[in-house]
């Protein structure tokens, strides 16, 4: 059970990425003094090591019947994206102290206090706020990038204990349960892409444009992140989180794990800082001691080849 908080943050991980949600808690509970955070794990609790200190949801902990079908259904990457919905009901169902609710993915690290900027019922966050300084051709920056992956990041978003709240869950909840595969060349990218009829479905929306939200990769084109006596900035606005989207340990010297020529650290030197306070955070939470655990539910997966998705089929 959950502690009484009003603010509870979450984030759903297979268990060889528990060193990041450990780092990930930390870093929130050190800049977000009150609130509460709990690891959302797909697995059960004989899956992890023992570890106290932590708050866990194991997976069997959430009673709905359509997770069995998903187990079998999606690969680990598409469940952690499918499951967000699933574990949001479950938390506020389960305590009704909770009043705002606060997604981040794992692989992200705070820096500052999450602020409630709104009473809307649902904030989220759209990957770019500018129109200008597209980038030529069909690449990560260009404007048919942002239609095939989605307007809104889903690696971050916030709920009120709202019944516009509820209702999106509900409704996010049963597209996931058989649309969350990773096609975007079928228009299906996991949770992601659902976010861009959000507006046109419900009401009491909020989109947090503040470019010390959510900063990552997609967005360095509009975004100057600089630093000053060991704190960071993002459009001379203090850094509250970074998304560390397409990076990996094993190759500390490069920002993500494709080839592009704006994202590197020799072009954005200050951002090397910026990677290494989360690397080292994820080193000093066990990284090679989780980094091999094994996926719980590989032997369910199923072999048939995934539906085509066009709906009147």
């Amino acid at each position: 059970m959950i502690p009484p908080q009003q603010t509870t943050a979450y984030t759903i991980i297979t268990p060889s990425y528990l060193a990041h949600a450990k780092a990930l808690q930390q870093s929130y509970l050190k800049n977000n003094a009150g609130c509460n955070f709990v690891i959302c794990v797909i697995g059960g609790r004989q899956h992890l090591p023992v570890e106290d200190g932590y708050d866990f949801i194991f997976l069997d902990e959430v009673n709905d019947q359509r997770i069995e079908g998903m187990l079998k259904r999606y690969q680990p990457f598409e469940l952690s994206c499918a499951l967000k919905p699933y574990y949001a009901l479950h938390i506020f169902n389960q305590n009704p102290s909770v009043e705002r609710l606060i997604y981040l993915d794992g692989d992200i690290h705070v820096f500052g206090k999450i602020e409630q900027q709104t009473e809307a019922a649902i904030t989220i966050t759209p990957h770019r706020t500018r129109y200008v300084n597209y980038l030529p051709g069909l690449d990560n920056f260009s404007t048919t990038e942002l239609l095939r992956y989605g307007v809104y990041n889903a690696g971050y978003f916030e709920l009120l204990r709202k019944e516009e709240s509820f209702k999106f869950l509900n409704w996010w909840a049963m597209l996931l349960e058989e649309y969350a595969y990773a096609l975007p060349d079928k228009h299906i990218f996991t949770d992601q892409l659902w976010l861009s009829l959000i507006h046109s479905f419900f009401d009491d929306v909020h989109i947090n444009k503040k470019p010390n939200y959510n900063a990552g990769f997609w967005n360095l084109i509009e975004r100057t992140v600089t630093e000053e006596s060991g704190n960071y900035f993002v459009n001379d606005e203090p850094l509250v989180f970074y998304h560390y989207s397409r990076y990996k340990l094993e190759l500390p010297d490069n920002m993500v794990d494709f080839e592009h020529p704006m994202l590197s650290f020799t072009n954005i030197p200050v951002l090397k800082k910026v990677y290494e306070v989360y690397r080292q955070s994820i080193l000093n939470e066990g990284y090679e001691q989780y980094k091999n655990l094994s996926y719980p539910y590989k032997n369910l997966l199923s072999t048939k080849k995934k539906k085509s998705w066009r709906f009147w089929d």
